[in-house]
């Protein structure tokens, strides 16, 4: 008896069941995952009669035959279909357990919040921000949900996605609890940030200027001086600064720069930043006092003294 190339299963080569059908509730995604699977496999022959969508009354059905997908050994189709189901979960279901995360077990209601709750959590889940440790990565969790799927239609002939996503993929859902903790964190020392911007924005609107032009040296020990070379004393500093502009409250009163400097209100400032470690600083204080601030490479910091003189 003759076979076809195609039709010829080497015993190394064949892995499982060769019939696959997945129940799902949710007749869209269903055809999500199907649209996907026949984008995905389009290299391959025969993938439309192989990959087909049946509706019943309750459910929609998702059936594909591996044994008539033509091109690759069965093992690496099967991989490339476990490779769709992943990235077709991780689309529709990371920002659904999420938000359900954030809502259900840390109470956030509003929807602005919960939204920019996500998107901190996307960036620190996707490694964006990799300076916040995380006890598991995206590269990590998507591999052990490949891997879940692909063992998993090796051996399986039909399964309730819905059921699949409730009991196989729960620990998926709770990995993500440390992800959402850690970007609550991000998100409140970023609303902190943005309130004490529109603070200190709100206090130079409504205050003259005390100095006209302040000169911030950010060396190891900052120092800030008047436009006649004379230091602003700590007594000074602490007679103008208001409760409101306290921001730095857990540093010495002489490495403070936000509070005095808004509570100075000054039209102009110069900032010398000779070390790189101040490089946030000279952000917010560009941010809080915009066309205000000149900064000086130390090259130029002769040219300004002598027109200063």
């Amino acid at each position: 008896m003759n076979y076809s190339r195609d039709a010829q299963l080497d015993l190394h080569d064949w892995e499982g069941l060769l019939l696959l059908t997945i129940q799902f509730k949710d007749s869209s995604l269903c055809e999500a995952f199907y649209h996907q699977l026949l984008h995905s496999l389009s290299t391959y022959g025969g993938v439309k009669k192989s990959i087909s969508i049946e509706k019943t009354e309750q459910y929609t059905n998702l059936s594909i035959n591996f044994s008539t997908i033509l091109g690759g050994g069965m093992s690496q189709r099967k991989k490339l279909v476990a490779t769709v189901l992943t990235n077709v979960t991780i689309k529709k279901f990371l920002p659904i357990w999420l938000e359900e995360c954030i809502r259900g077990r840390f109470y956030f209601e509003d929807q602005y919040e919960v939204g920019a709750i996500i998107e901190h959590a996307r960036e620190v889940f996707f490694n964006e921000k990799p300076d916040v440790p995380l006890k598991t990565n995206f590269i990590e969790w998507q591999k052990e949900l490949f891997m879940l799927y692909y063992h998993f239609i090796k051996e399986a002939m039909h399964f309730s996605f819905d059921s699949f996503i409730i009991f196989r993929l729960r620990k998926f859902k709770l990995q993500l609890v440390d992800v959402v903790e850690k970007a609550i964190d991000e998100y409140k020392i970023e609303h902190d940030y943005q309130v004490m911007l529109n603070t200190c924005r709100e206090f130079l609107r409504n205050h003259e200027s005390r100095i006209d032009t302040i000169h911030v040296y950010l060396n190891e020990n900052i120092e800030i001086q008047d436009d006649s070379g004379e230091s602003i004393s700590l007594q000074q500093i602490r007679n103008w600064l208001t409760r409101d502009l306290m921001f730095e409250d857990p540093l010495p009163l002489s490495q403070r720069v936000i509070g005095p400097l808004v509570c100075i209100a000054p039209k102009k400032i110069f900032i010398y930043p000779h070390e790189n470690e101040y490089d946030g600083l000279v952000q917010t204080l560009l941010s809080i006092f915009e066309e205000r601030v000149n900064i000086v490479d130390k090259e130029d910091t002769n040219t300004v003294n002598l027109l200063q003189s």
